[in-house]
Order: C-alpha cells, then sequence, then structure tokens
C-alpha cells in the first residue's frame, strides 16, 4: 500500500503533461486496440523520460505488466535488442547467445506473445532517436508480428521516420504526440511544489526558462536555495543559455562536497555509489549518494543512476575547459572501471561493458569532429522515392557549385587545430559512385538527409544493410567489390544472411553541400558514432584524403589489406577500412580504441583461461605473438602491434621501418601462419 501511495504521490507532482497522460490511459484502455503505437517526440530536456516514468507508473497503478527498454543499455542490432529484451523478461536461457539471427528472432517474438496473449502489456522504448539504425527492422521485422495486446509506447527527439507514416499497416495505428514547452500555470504549480511562493519569482523562473522542463527544475532549485532577488537583471544570451544555468548551479548550489560528485556521475553513463567511490578514489557516504539522486536531473534507470543528457553534456563542457587534467583523470577512471567489468564478464556477454569502454574512448581529432560541446547536433531522416527530384537537385547543385575548401576543426579538451583543404575534384569524390536508382532498387531504408535552416538538404548518406539480398549490389560497386571480392567462400559465407536481418553495414556514401560547416561535420559524427554503437561489422571506403583517412582511423577502424583500390580517381591508392567487433576482435578493438584515445592507460591482458596465469600488460614478446611459431624476432614485434590494433603507418613510425617493410613482413608472418588477413591473425594469437 506504502508504494501505490508514493506512486500516486509523484503522479500529483508531475506538471503539465494531463492532456497527454489521459491520452495514453484512453488509448490503454481502449478494449477495441485501435492504436498499437505511441510515439512522444519533443526537444532535448522537454521531459521525454519523465513522462514516460509517470505512464509506467499509470501502468504499474492498474497492475498491467511493462517492459521499459533504453537504447544505451544495449548495442543496436537486431540481435542485441532480441536479447536485452528477453532478459528484461527474464526469459534469457543459456543458449540465446548462440542464436543464429532467425531464430533469435522468433524466439523474442514468440516469448512476447505468450506473455501478452490474454493480457495486456506495453513496451516502452526510450531515447528512440539513437535507434535509427534498427527502425526498419522494428517496423518491417518486429513491432507488426507483435500481439495485439502489446501497446508499443517510443519516446525520442524526433518523429516518426516517412516509413511509419507511408506504410499501411501502421499509418492509422499511430498515435503521435509532439511535447512543447509547458505552460506559465504549469511552472507556478511545480514552484509552489518547490515552496516558492513569491510571485516576482514565479514571473522571474517563467522568464528564464520559458517552460523548458530541464531549465525549470535546474532554476526552481536554484531559487529555493539562494532566494535571489526578484527582477535581478541578466543578460538576454545569459537568461537563455542552458549551460549559462549549470555554471551557476554547479558554481553556487551543491557546495566544495557536491560538486566533485556530480562532475564524476556526468562523465560516468551510468553510476551507483560503489562506482563514484571508485571514480572518486575514496568512500562516498550514503548521505552524499541520497543527496546526489534526489537532484531532478538525476533518473533511475536499469543500469543504475544517470544524469540528463544535457546536464550531463554541459556539466562536460564546463568541466573540459576549466580544468582538462581533471577531466582525463576522471575519464581515465570510467575507462579502467569499465575495462574491469569487461574482463569480469563471460565472453558470450560483454555487449554492455564493451558498449561502456566505446563511450569513453576518443582522440582529439574525433572530439573536433563530434563537436563534442554540441548535444543536440540536427537530426537525420530517411528519405524514399516520394523525395527523388528532391535528392536529384541536390546532386546537380553539388555538382554545379563545388569550389576548393578547407576543413577546418578545433579540439578544446586539447587545445589542437585541424586544417585539411580540399580541391573541387576531392570535393565531389564522394557523389562519384552514387547511384540512386539502385539504391532504390535495394528496397531498404538507405538514404538519410540533413536539412539546413531553409529545410534543403545538406548532407546525404546512403547505408546498405549486409546481408543475402544486398550481395549482388556489395559485389558490384566499384567501393565494396575489391573487400569482398578477396574473401574465401568461408569467408564470404559469414555474411550470407536473411533478408530480414543483417551482417553489417556497408557505409556507401556520406556526402556534404559545406566541408566547413562545423554543424554538419558534428551530425555527421554523431550519427557514425550512432552507427558505431550497433556493434556490427562496418564497412567504409572514404575518398582518398588525409581528412577522410584520420577521421575514420580516429573512429577505430581498421585497414582491410587485401582491399585497397583506385576507384575514386583511377590514380590514388585507397585503403578500404572495416570495423570489426565480433568474437574474438572484440578485445583488440577496444584496447586499440583506449590506445587512441590518448590517456596514459596500459590495460592489462585479460587472465589466461587455459593456464589461469596472472594478467600482464602487453609488450613485445610477452603478448600473443609469443605463441606463434617460426617467427623471426621482428616478425613478432610486427605481429604483437597488429595486436594491440595499429595501422601499417603506426607499425612503421613505432619500429622505424617503412610502410613497404612493414608489409612485406606482414605478408611473411601471413604465409607462414597460413592465415590471409590481419582478422584472422588476430584471431590465431588470441586462442
Amino acid at each position: 500500500m506504502m508504494q501505490f501511495r508514493m506512486e500516486e504521490l509523484e503522479s500529483r507532482l508531475m506538471v503539465g503533461r494531463s492532456a497527454e497522460i489521459n491520452a495514453f490511459i484512453g488509448m490503454l484502455e481502449d478494449e477495441r486496440r485501435t492504436k498499437r503505437l505511441i510515439h512522444l517526440f519533443g526537444t532535448a530536456g522537454v521531459g521525454k523520460s519523465c513522462l514516460l516514468d509517470e505512464l509506467q507508473r499509470q501502468v504499474r497503478l492498474r497492475g498491467i505488466a511493462s517492459i521499459a527498454m533504453d537504447s544505451e543499455g544495449f548495442w543496436r542490432s537486431p540481435d542485441a535488442f532480441c536479447l536485452h529484451m528477453l532478459r528484461s523478461l527474464r526469459s534469457l536461457e543459456p543458449d540465446d547467445e548462440g542464436l543464429d539471427a532467425s531464430s533469435l528472432l522468433e524466439r523474442s517474438i514468440r516469448t512476447l506473445n505468450e506473455k501478452s496473449a490474454s493480457e495486456r502489456l506495453v513496451l516502452f522504448l526510450d531515447n528512440y532517436e539513437t535507434m535509427e539504425a534498427l527502425d526498419h527492422w522494428l517496423r518491417e521485422y518486429f513491432l507488426k508480428r507483435l500481439h495485439e495486446n502489446v501497446l508499443i509506447v517510443t519516446a525520442g527527439r524526433h518523429a516518426l521516420s516517412e516509413g511509419w507514416i507511408l506504410s499501411p499497416v501502421w499509418r492509422s495505428h499511430i498515435a503521435r504526440i509532439y511535447l512543447d514547452h509547458l505552460p506559465y500555470e504549469a511552472v507556478e504549480r511545480y514552484a509552489r511544489y518547490c515552496q516558492i511562493s513569491d510571485p516576482s519569482l514565479v514571473r522571474d523562473i517563467w522568464r528564464r526558462s520559458k517552460g523548458h522542463p530541464l531549465t525549470l527544475s535546474l532554476l526552481a532549485f536554484f531559487w529555493e536555495n539562494q532566494e535571489p532577488h526578484a527582477g535581478e537583471e541578466r543578460s538576454a544570451e545569459e537568461t537563455d543559455s542552458l549551460p549559462f544555468i549549470v555554471s551557476q548551479w554547479l558554481r553556487e548550489i551543491p557546495g566544495e562536497h557536491m560538486r566533485p560528485l556530480v562532475e564524476a556521475a556526468s562523465v560516468l553513463r551510468y553510476f551507483n555509489q560503489d562506482t563514484l567511490s571508485f571514480m572518486m578514489e575514496k568512500e562516498v557516504t550514503s548521505p552524499e549518494f541520497y543527496q546526489l539522486i534526489r537532484f531532478s536531473f538525476v533518473r533511475r534507470t536499469d543500469s543504475g543512476w544517470t544524469v540528463h543528457a544535457l546536464m550531463r553534456e554541459a556539466v562536460i563542457q564546463e568541466l573540459r575547459l576549466r580544468s582538462p587534467q581533471l577531466y582525463d583523470r576522471l575519464q581515465t577512471r570510467a575507462i579502467l572501471h569499465a575495462y574491469e567489468g569487461f574482463k569480469r564478464s563471460p565472453r558470450d556477454v560483454r555487449n554492455h561493458e564493451a558498449l561502456e569502454l566505446t563511450y569513453y574512448a576518443g582522440d582529439a581529432l574525433i572530439r573536433a569532429f563530434m563537436n563534442w560541446f554540441d548535444p543536440t547536433p540536427r537530426p537525420f531522416e530517411p528519405v524514399g522515392l516520394s523525395h527523388r527530384a528532391e535528392l536529384e537537385r541536390y546532386v546537380q547543385y553539388r555538382r554545379e557549385t563545388a569550389a576548393p575548401q578547407t576543413i577546418k576543426l578545433f579540439d578544446a579538451a586539447t587545445n589542437r587545430r585541424f586544417d585539411f583543404p580540399l580541391t573541387v575534384e576531392q570535393n565531389l569524390h564522394s557523389l562519384k559512385w552514387f547511384n540512386m536508382d539502385r539504391l532504390f532498387s535495394l528496397e531498404y531504408d538507405v538514404l538519410r538527409v540533413m536539412r539546413n535552416d531553409e529545410g534543403k538538404i545538406s548532407v546525404l548518406i546512403a547505408l546498405v544493410p549486409i546481408n543475402r539480398k544486398t550481395m549482388p549490389y556489395l559485389m558490384e560497386h566499384p567501393c565494396s567489390r575489391s573487400y569482398f571480392s578477396g574473401l574465401t567462400e568461408e569467408e564470404l559465407e559469414r555474411f550470407a544472411v536473411p533478408e530480414h536481418t543483417r551482417a553489417g553495414w556497408f557505409i556507401d556514401t556520406i556526402d556534404q553541400d559545406d566541408y566547413e560547416n562545423v554543424a554538419q561535420h558534428t551530425g555527421i559524427g554523431h550519427f557514425l558514432h550512432g552507427l558505431m554503437f550497433t556493434g556490427e561489422f562496418l564497412l567504409r571506403t572514404p575518398p582518398p584524403h588525409p581528412f577522410f583517412q584520420a577521421a575514420h582511423e580516429s573512429l577505430g577502424f581498421d585497414t582491410a589489406d587485401h582491399a585497397v583500390h583506385t576507384n575514386h580517381d583511377g590514380i590514388t591508392p585507397t585503403p578500404v577500412f572495416v570495423r570489426d567487433t565480433q568474437g574474438e576482435q572484440l578485445h583488440a578493438y577496444i584496447r586499440k580504441l583506449v590506445k587512441r584515445s590518448g590517456l596514459r592507460i596500459e590495460l592489462p591482458l585479460e587472465e589466461s583461461e587455459e593456464t589461469g596465469s596472472d594478467a600482464s600488460p602487453v609488450r613485445g614478446d610477452e603478448s600473443g605473438a609469443s605463441e606463434l611459431r617460426g617467427l623471426t624476432a621482428r616478425e613478432k614485434d610486427v605481429a604483437a602491434l597488429v595486436l594491440e590494433g595499429l595501422t601499417n603507418a603506426e607499425i612503421a613510425s613505432r619500429l622505424y621501418l617503412s610502410e613497404v617493410t612493414v608489409k612485406k613482413h606482414l605478408k611473411s608472418i601471413f604465409e607462414k601462419q597460413d592465415v590471409s588477413s590481419r582478422t584472422q591473425l588476430v584471431r590465431k594469437m588470441l586462442m
């Protein structure tokens, strides 16, 4: 009874969303099951996650079963989604991890439908904007097969893609609810809950927050504790700035004993009392922890507690600028903690820990490329045949207006600047093999665009799933055929998966109309980072230019030595980049990504399952290269650096050799060890 009374109290504290809550209750209790999916969307910080929490409370108060899934808790791939859902249902069996994609899909749908066959069930999917790589699969292969008793609730920053609206199956079964800022009456009511009754202070809160829920909660806490003078004047720029509110909050509210905790919690994606103690290198007391989690920007999740994304980014920005060394120390502790969890986890269930490590690591170029200080980049939207004329206009415009440009990026954390000049020809390289008709014939949502302030296309991306259906296209495309035609039949079999799933992605095209536009680089960076969080195989052949090559290396891609081609300009040798984190490749990838972060971290090797020996750092012959028979001392050095994930150029620099000599050593190593690729060599060293 106490729990339900607390639930009812929390529901009364939710202000300004009664219409949305009542609409949800109506659809929940509709016996005709008219609506199958409710999509909540609105800008960052507008209260989507808090509203989802309230809807879940309404479900619990009615004794209805529910499943809540946040995309930040799993790799964004079909397999990982199914496994996470089964785990949430407490139906995960030991053998499920080894199921093929089709069997795992069937098992997941069957389990969910059995649970909902005789009763209502609600599936909540938060942060849906980060599930872009799953959108087509969810719409066409998973959600449409669920029992009518399953009500699906998604929440994200953007409206659903065009495919949902055009689908005859979905269009009449979707309810779209846009979340706007709160009205003055809701702000006034919230202020009363915070014991703020002075009308002039309430008007100040309204003027500064404009009804934005996250800013409102910070201001109310600020006013409640500081009691500033009503009507205190500040510049319009300051009062409209969430970073300004955050900086004021950090400086004046938590005090010296709480500020470090807020900073440490913001560096982490998820935290608990033990994690914070590790980060702080001292015990965090229970009173301190409970004071932290009572802040309005901290939410409870299945993985622990988390700081709201906007607040987290604002705190990190302020910390990087004020104390880069402190930020590096906290980031180092976060990586070490995640790596310890990675080592302790069974080899077949490491996705969550690997996801954490991928989140924390990154070098100066990728930070500049992604412009980490902007937590709300412009979104990409899928486009289809109905946008054909618009896409043709974009391509024509690009070819008529391309000019020499210089890509200029800056990483504030290291104070490094990057300048990359582009010729007119280089400016258009990415469109050389763009074939709209062929891409549309694949019948997937392969094209994505970003729009500028006028609503015109400014960035174009073509992303092709790798499976049995798309393999003919991949074998004929000038930028992918060199990779796939060089594989053995056994290696090709890995990619011959059914059309309803995928073995990875081929990043076909990334083109932008202004390479000097930082906002475009930010959006592309976040898109690629989200794609990395699928945990899947990625293949990309960027134009032969230092910027594109360096950006992919910073993202943790390797070069496929057997797949160099000259198809961009007919002259320049161009590598094919792959990112493979499947199976035994995951550990090598993690080590390389951490190495590229620039932090002085030496990750210990895992304990050997065969010998039980203690973990030790990788150094020369102590690595897996020592187990390879018949190699010379120099070949062992090269093999050890391949295991660390270094490129040929990096190996050459480390060993003071030429790249040609490194390639000769690799050719000899491959022959002696009876392997044909780096992937096979690494797998052999890790066995």
